[in-house]
């Protein structure tokens, strides 16, 4: 569900020159339709996010960058591995258990499993 700004303020009670810097500074990059900025969830999820950084951990504006980016890699290899889930679920039995094994060898050798 598309949001306005007004929307994004009222819902995350972050102050709306707060959102519109992080927009100029790309670390929220909402759709544009009408000359009017349109966020979705995730941009919503990523204000909020963004306040808490700042607010209970104390990010400042220098390090939120490198933050987001270690963020945004962790969330992207989150959806890798759903991704590869589904595709060893289709496997047929016996060579899905050959990877399951692979896998907790690879583990084991790196103090994981």
């Amino acid at each position: 569900m598309a949001r306005t700004l007004a929307e994004v303020v009222a819902t995350t009670e972050v102050a709306e020159n707060d959102v519109v810097a992080w927009v100029e500074q790309r670390w929220v990059l909402p759709s544009e339709q009408d000359d009017q900025w349109l966020f979705d969830d995730a941009d919503v999820a990523r204000v909020s996010l963004i306040q808490e950084l700042r607010e209970d951990m104390d990010v400042n504006d220098d390090a939120m960058p490198v933050v987001l980016k270690l963020l945004d890699q962790v969330y992207g290899l989150r959806a890798a591995l759903q991704e590869m889930q589904e595709a060893v679920q289709s496997l047929p039995e016996e060579h899905r258990q050959a990877l399951q094994d692979r896998v907790q060898d690879v583990l084991r050798r790196h103090g994981q499993g």
